[in-house]
């Protein structure tokens, strides 16, 4: 009896284990889960702040975060918020990256408020390949390091190298507007 007795007391202290430990781990994965959420989130109102700041009547999708907000008000507590909230978020990503009208608006917005920065930088280095034209575009219209990192689709440290090697140029640079230039890039 005293055998079955501690045979029923360490099944049930196993299962009690079981179960606190699963209970953890899915704490530490809905944790998890905000986290990554909190981070697209952030990433997608620095996008918002920075083209609200740059917007031309109706050429830049200015509801981005209204459409984000929305998704993770109507899924929120759901399986399907996170799913819903990194569509929202790739879709205006995926406009950045790869519509070059997207890209040429922003470039315009940029030149309409500095003093036709982008246009400068152009014709002072007309055989820097468009890459780098975007990398200084986004980093003069004031988008974060993470940001520029997804949008470029490179590692955070290759967007500190290659923003390096700009600034040199332009430094190295027979450039008249070179001072001009760098201070887009001080911001």
């Amino acid at each position: 009896m005293g055998a079955l007795a501690l045979f029923i007391t360490a099944v049930l202290a196993t299962l009690v284990l079981y179960f606190w430990a699963r209970k953890a781990q899915l704490e530490k994965q809905l944790l998890e889960e905000r986290q990554e959420n909190e981070r697209i989130l952030s990433v997608a109102e620095d996008l918002e702040a920075r083209l609200g700041a740059l917007q031309q009547k109706g050429k830049l999708p200015i509801d981005a975060l209204d459409r984000l907000c929305e998704q993770y008000y109507i899924y929120e507590g759901t399986e399907n918020l996170q799913p819903k909230i990194l569509k929202e978020v790739y879709t205006l990503v995926e406009g950045l990256r790869k519509d070059t009208a997207m890209q040429k608006s922003l470039e315009q917005s940029l030149d309409k408020q500095g003093d036709r920065v982008m246009q400068r930088l152009r014709a002072a280095f007309p055989k820097w390949k468009e890459e780098d034209y975007l990398l200084y575009l986004f980093t003069a219209s004031g988008f974060s390091s993470t940001t520029i990192s997804t949008l470029l689709e490179k590692d955070k440290p290759y967007v500190y190298n290659r923003l390096y090697r700009l600034k040199e140029r332009i430094k190295a640079s027979d450039s008249a507007d070179k001072a001009f230039l760098l201070a887009f890039l001080e911001k």
